[in-house]
């Protein structure tokens, strides 16, 4: 157990360094406000159920991911660790799309950058899942109700004592995923809803 959370851990920061690099590419190519999207981002078949249906969910990597912390949007559940193509199928065109080579998975990590959240996914045997969700202002919130500029009071009110509490971050674990709210002063600054992968 505590050599898999060192992996976990390990491709968190993976990830995280990733993530980071990509914000930078991101905040430029988002400047003009302008999304586009990438007919190769969202190659793959589409759960025509999941996508007919008014509460999109595609089926995780693991029973546990669909036990774990979820992201809503539009009435489309995004489930961490779940298949990417039919949530980005089901949350539409307008996003603008990177890519790169993975550092802790063969092949490409990508992301999905849409108005008010990012989408990274990681690569396994071909096929995309869904890594994080990164949230990007305070105009969306989590499914229990904590959004950017919420306190930290209203956090612990919404998800209790947290499993993990650093001098600027609370991290709250639930199946294999995990919710990490950073902390400037008193209130939220970044959310991140991520699977744990292994």
């Amino acid at each position: 157990m505590h050599l898999r959370k060192m992996m976990n851990r390990t491709v968190r920061s993976c990830a995280v360094l990733g993530m980071t690099a990509v914000m930078a590419w991101t905040l430029t190519a988002c400047g003009s406000g302008n999304g586009s999207s990438s007919s190769d981002a969202s190659a793959g078949s589409v759960n025509e159920d999941s996508a007919s249906s008014g509460s999109t969910a595609a089926s995780g990597t693991s029973s546990a991911a669909a036990d774990g912390f979820t992201f809503t949007c539009d009435g489309t559940v995004v489930e961490m660790g779940a298949e990417a193509a039919p949530i980005v199928e089901a949350l539409g065109g307008d996003y603008d799309y990177f890519e790169s080579e993975s550092c802790a998975f063969d092949g490409l990590d990508k992301v999905y950058t849409y108005a008010h959240f990012k989408l990274n996914t990681y690569p396994v045997d071909d096929v995309d899942y869904v890594l994080s969700i990164v949230f990007r202002d305070d105009t969306i919130e989590t499914d229990e109700g904590i959004t950017i500029g919420s306190s930290k009071e209203e956090v612990l009110e919404a998800y209790g004592d947290p499993d993990e509490e650093k001098t600027a971050s609370l991290i709250y674990e639930k199946g294999d995923t995990s919710i990490t709210f950073g902390i400037s002063g008193d209130s939220v600054s970044t959310v991140t809803i991520a699977a744990e992968t292994e």
